[in-house]
């Protein structure tokens, strides 16, 4: 099994799970997930990332800016194009949102969408499927936000994808992290 790592993740991991007492244990394991290729950094993600609560999880975990470690997403196309689109036309959009744009903003907001890292992911994700990838986010379902297009898991059960949070994915990868505080010890 392959993880394929959001921007929210990342934030995640350098918000929360840092600043905590195995810091280095933490740094330690990811690298190495990294490294291995269990864990999977595209590099849209990475641009994201570094553009996000100004490069929080760039600038905590370095080892993230090694250009060995990330994925070139740049070509990237679906395995059936036609296929795709239409599930993106039928499937992945909220209809309520579709319904306010003419079919030429869409088709605009639509190309737009396919060079984010959400469509990157999904994209290499589809592209792997014998590595067995699941998608690592922080995003649920609901789709509360506006946007055109709905959220990673709600999409990824469409295409059957593997989908999870990132403290799910520690915890099946074998992590234990010592919540303890020096001062409670």
């Amino acid at each position: 099994m392959i993880g394929i790592i959001d921007t929210s993740s990342l934030v995640a991991i350098a918000r929360y799970y840092l600043p905590i007492k195995d810091e280095a244990k933490l740094l330690r394991f990811i690298e190495s997930k990294f490294r291995s290729g269990e864990l999977i950094l595209l590099n849209t993600i990475h641009l994201e990332a570094s553009r996000t609560q100004k490069g929080i999880a760039l600038t905590l975990m370095e080892f993230l800016n090694d250009t060995e470690l990330r994925i070139n997403d740049s070509d990237l196309t679906p395995p059936a194009p036609k296929k795709f689109s239409n599930q993106m036309d039928n499937n992945f959009c909220v209809p309520l949102q579709r319904k306010k744009l003419n079919s030429e903003t869409y088709s605009l907001h639509k190309a737009q969408y396919m060079m984010t890292g959400d469509a990157k992911m999904l994209l290499y994700a589809l592209n792997h499927r014998k590595l067995d990838p699941v998608i690592i986010t922080e995003e649920t379902k609901l789709s509360n936000d506006g946007k055109l297009f709905k959220k990673l898991p709600a999409i990824c059960e469409i295409l059957d994808l593997k989908h999870m949070s990132i403290s799910r994915w520690l915890i099946e990868n074998g992590l234990t992290l010592d919540w303890t505080h020096p001062e409670f010890e």
